[in-house]
């Protein structure tokens, strides 16, 4: 026997007891004992050769299973997640330990955060935070330097934290190596540990360092590729709404383009508001300056209507898109002038308005104040014309009514409807505008108007001049900014009736401005006797007439004594029985005649304010039937 048998055994990777086997047997045959002695030593060299070898193949298969690790990290993944989890398990099977884990550092918070964790059996780890200096991983995520210790709680070099201790102790950890994931920086903390205390030797640290080096490049190329991803995508979303934006952009100009076709082939504003609605769906609605409205989509209910002029109003005219939770609303102007304002319902399918809805209001409201204004000055000059002939209808002049009538068919007007005549009171500093917006609101009402002594007079088709002159007075308020004070008079249907109608009309606006009722707006039947007082101009006659007309109609026509019976009743104090006395009758006749004149002057004709206008009336009643007995006798 010699050391070639100890080379075969070498060659052939004999296990180690073979060796000793040998050994023996060659000691037993040897001749001498300097031959044994050169045995053994033969043997002990084997032995350190054979340490060597498995060394060598040892790190071979390390440096194998590195290698390995590397190409499956060098494959392109979009996840830093699913990278982080495959660098940790990859460090479990490399270094064939019970548990590897990987935390990631936070340099504002001064900290490192657990992420990902291979072989545990709780979930006391999960997002566990690190201070910086504490723990394995605080201290290798501070000093960028490998720590290892073979019994993580009888360390003494260790600081602990009770949170980063509970966490070790549920996963029972006692052996623990952390290395730095370095890339130019220390971006956290790759970790290896057993459940058993027990050293990790040169060569496992070593080998877990090569990998945390090749971790952390891949995952800063996770986080490189993330970041191009979510770059990529913003400016893929960011092209994305470009083109919508240019789509939109283009239909809202071929929208507004059609609306301006439709502008200059001489369509109205309805059409304009027809074809817009059409687009946007739902209902849309055009108010003039006087809260009236013009042009509506198709179909709109009279209910949705009144919804949108609620919406005008509460929007005060204000130009821009206003949402009121319902409706959008844009105010309608030129310049500083208000021409009305555009009201928009949505559909109720529609959950979002969206930019391409608001420039087509946008656009549709620019081509609606242009119609406005076409309007507006088109009415301004037919107003001009209206103007004179209201003038000279009301210029007491029998003569020339027949051709007023001619002039007044020639534009369209006719004056035998029945109309209200209405004056128009408001202060000096407030009439800059007064004639434009009586002309507008007349022409609005088919009417006519001119401005005599600084005040305007419309004349609108009305059967209730009462309510014509408080619709005229609340318009006109609004319109100018400043209190308009209305009388108004009518109604009349005879071209030859309007100069005293007006007369009437100027009169009670008087007596509104005396009894210091500015803002306000009443008829003669308004004011009552107040008005016959104050106005200077009202006829006593036709005070008795509104007042007692059903009454003495009643004596006329039946015989009755209804208007004597009202003398008495006054002049005794309203005592029944004083009455009945004086004029030699039952007071329960006093009584019926009574409640035939309730009948016909109305519930409330007894109420302090009506007895006055009644007490006066009959009073004028009997000094008009004492004047006319005197010019009777007279030769």
């Amino acid at each position: 026997m010699n050391g070639r048998s100890f080379l075969r055994l070498l060659v052939e990777g004999a296990p180690l007891p073979l060796y000793d086997e040998v050994l023996r047997d060659a000691v037993a045959e040897a001749a001498s004992p300097e031959e044994a002695e050169e045995l053994q030593a033969e043997h002990t060299l084997a032995l350190q050769l054979h340490d060597t070898l498995e060394k060598q193949r040892a790190r071979h298969e390390q440096q194998r299973a590195l290698v390995e690790c590397a190409k499956e990290l060098a494959e392109d993944r979009d996840d830093p997640d699913a990278v982080l989890t495959l660098i940790v398990g990859q460090a479990q099977r490399l270094l064939g330990c019970d548990m590897a884990y990987l935390s990631l550092n936070d340099d504002e918070d001064r900290a490192t955060r657990m992420r990902v964790m291979v072989g545990a059996t709780s979930s006391a780890w999960k997002d566990v935070r690190i201070p910086f200096g504490v723990g394995i991983g605080g201290r290798v995520a501070a000093t960028g330097t490998p720590f290892w210790t073979p019994d993580y709680f009888q360390d003494e070099r260790l600081t602990h934290d009770p949170v980063v201790d509970a966490s070790v102790r549920a996963e029972r950890q006692v052996s623990i190596v952390g290395v730095p994931l370095r890339n130019g920086k220390v971006i956290g903390v790759l970790f290896a540990s057993n459940r058993t205390p027990g050293r990790f030797s040169h060569d496992a640290i070593a080998l877990l360092g090569s990998f945390a080096e090749l971790a952390a490049a891949a995952i800063e190329r996770a986080r490189s590729r993330q970041e191009r991803d979510r770059a990529l995508a913003a400016l893929r979303r960011e092209n994305e709404d470009l083109l919508q934006r240019t789509a939109d952009q283009d239909r809202a100009v071929a929208a507004h383009d059609q609306s301006m076709d439709i502008v200059l082939r001489g369509g109205g504003l309805q059409e304009v508001v027809t074809a817009v609605s059409d687009r946007l769906g739902g209902a849309l609605a055009v108010f003039d300056e006087f809260e009236t409205p013009v042009a509506w989509t198709p179909g709109a209910s009279e209910e949705a209507l009144k919804d949108m002029s609620v919406a005008a109003v509460d929007s005060g005219g204000s130009v821009g898109g206003v949402h009121d939770g319902t409706h959008w609303v844009t105010g309608l102007a030129a310049g500083t002038e208000t021409l009305g304002t555009l009201v928009w319902a949505p559909p109720a399918t529609s959950s979002e308005v969206g930019d391409l809805d608001r420039r087509l209001l946008e656009r549709a409201a620019v081509v609606a104040s242009l119609l406005q204004l076409f309007r507006r000055n088109l009415a301004a000059a037919e107003a001009r014309v209206r103007g004179e002939l209201l003038d000279d209808l009301l210029m007491p002049n029998p003569g020339t009514y027949s051709s007023l009538a001619e002039r007044a068919l020639r534009i369209g007007y006719r004056p035998r409807r029945r109309h209200a005549v209405v004056v128009a009171h408001v202060r000096p500093e407030n009439r800059r505008s007064l004639a434009s917006a009586a002309a507008d609101l007349a022409a609005a009402g088919d009417g006519l108007s001119t401005v005599r002594d600084g005040r305007a007079v419309p004349v609108v088709p009305s059967d209730d001049p009462s309510m014509t002159g408080r619709r005229i007075a609340r318009s006109m308020t609004t319109r100018l900014g400043a209190p308009v004070t209305v009388g108004a008079a009518g109604p009349v249907d005879d071209p030859a009736d309007l100069p005293a109608a007006y007369e009437e009309a100027l009169a009670c606006a008087h007596a509104l401005l005396r009894l210091e009722r500015v803002g306000t707006a009443a008829t003669a039947a308004d004011l009552g006797y107040a008005g016959l007082l104050l106005s200077g101009g009202a006829s006593a006659s036709e005070f008795v007439t509104r007042t007692l007309g059903p009454v003495i109609r009643h004596d006329r026509q039946r015989s009755t004594m209804l208007v004597e019976t009202l003398e008495t009743y006054f002049a005794t104090g309203q005592s029944l029985a004083a009455s009945a006395k004086r004029l030699h009758i039952h007071p329960n006749t006093v009584t019926q005649r009574l409640d035939r004149v309730k009948r016909l002057l109305g519930v409330d004709w007894n109420s302090p304010d009506r007895t006055l206008e009644v007490q006066l009336a009959l009073r004028l009643h009997r000094l008009s039937r004492e004047l006319e007995t005197t010019a009777a006798a007279r030769p």
